[in-house]
């Protein structure tokens, strides 16, 4: 059972429990409750639920907590606070502030609780389909092949302006590893042809914090927060991983990998040159692109 079909009821009146739970199981859905604050935590902890529908639990900060903890930890899990407490304007605007989809003040049938359920599912359903969409825009197609995110050159643009934005704000180091085919190579074409196995590597040999993406006509690593010693440790493991990986080592592989594969460095917030595909991120960021 996954949680795109489950449903987790948070009310301290057991009566209503068992009420929610009749209805809403009547209709096929998938129905856990819980009575207390502390029980629903329990549960949320280990489990993800399509649709939350809580009672504005007393003491009340702590259903704030438990909500605005649930739409961080799940932000397409859809929650419906249902009560019979006066809720004033502040607690109206907090309330949603934290992510709070939806208000039914007590009483109500159990129609109108269905209508929102209804609502509930769709909504989550929406969501999830424009984040994949979202996604799938900004990832390479190699990622179907490595099953890890590989980020497209547009957005690898993106994240290393962003990260060189961050690194200027906070004074701290970053470094970008751009693997290319060298110079000696006419056409991409053998590259390609070993871009999944070099990506296997890439991933298993970096940090979950680092970013893989497209560069200038190969591949780029954003490493946060390294310096050029720390990229260059990098580089000479990635290349004896390659030297020796069993794919370029069988007759039909890319037995001399040293020949078609050029790592290039760049560390801020030193002075470096980067590739024409990328520059334009340092101008915008009044970043020096030349060595002295």
């Amino acid at each position: 059972m996954t949680s795109q079909d489950r449903l987790l009821i948070i009310d301290p009146f057991k009566n209503l429990l068992d009420i929610y739970r009749i209805f809403l199981e009547r209709e096929k859905y998938s129905v856990e409750t819980a009575s207390s604050l502390k029980e629903a935590s329990q549960k949320l902890s280990s489990e993800h639920y399509a649709v939350l529908i809580s009672e504005f639990v007393f003491p009340f900060e702590q259903t704030f907590q438990m909500l605005h903890w649930v739409k961080e930890q799940s932000p397409e899990t859809y929650v419906i606070i249902v009560t019979n407490t006066i809720v004033n304007e502040e607690t109206y605007e907090k309330l949603f502030g934290i992510g709070v989809d939806d208000l039914i003040l007590k009483p109500y049938s159990p129609e109108k609780i269905l209508v929102h359920v209804k609502k509930g599912f769709r909504n989550r359903s929406l969501l999830i389909k424009k984040r994949e969409l979202e996604e799938e825009s900004l990832v390479d197609p190699v990622t179907q092949q490595v099953h890890q995110p590989i980020f497209n050159l547009v957005h690898f643009r993106k994240c290393l302006r962003q990260e060189l934005k961050r690194a200027k704000r906070h004074e701290h180091t970053l470094s970008l590893i751009l693997m290319e085919p060298a110079d000696r190579v006419v056409d991409q074409s053998e590259f390609e042809s070993m871009s999944v196995e070099l990506i296997k590597i890439l991933r298993a040999n970096t940090r979950e914090e680092d970013i893989v993406g497209r560069g200038n006509g190969g591949f780029g690593i954003l490493l946060p927060e390294t310096d050029e010693a720390g990229s260059q440790a990098l580089v000479k493991r990635l290349l004896r991983l390659i030297k020796h990986h069993r794919p370029f080592q069988s007759e039909d592989g890319l037995k001399s990998t040293d020949n078609v594969i050029s790592f290039q460095i760049f560390t801020y917030p030193e002075k470096f040159i980067i590739p024409a595909s990328l520059r334009s991120i340092l101008e915008e960021l009044s970043i020096p692109n030349s060595r002295p």
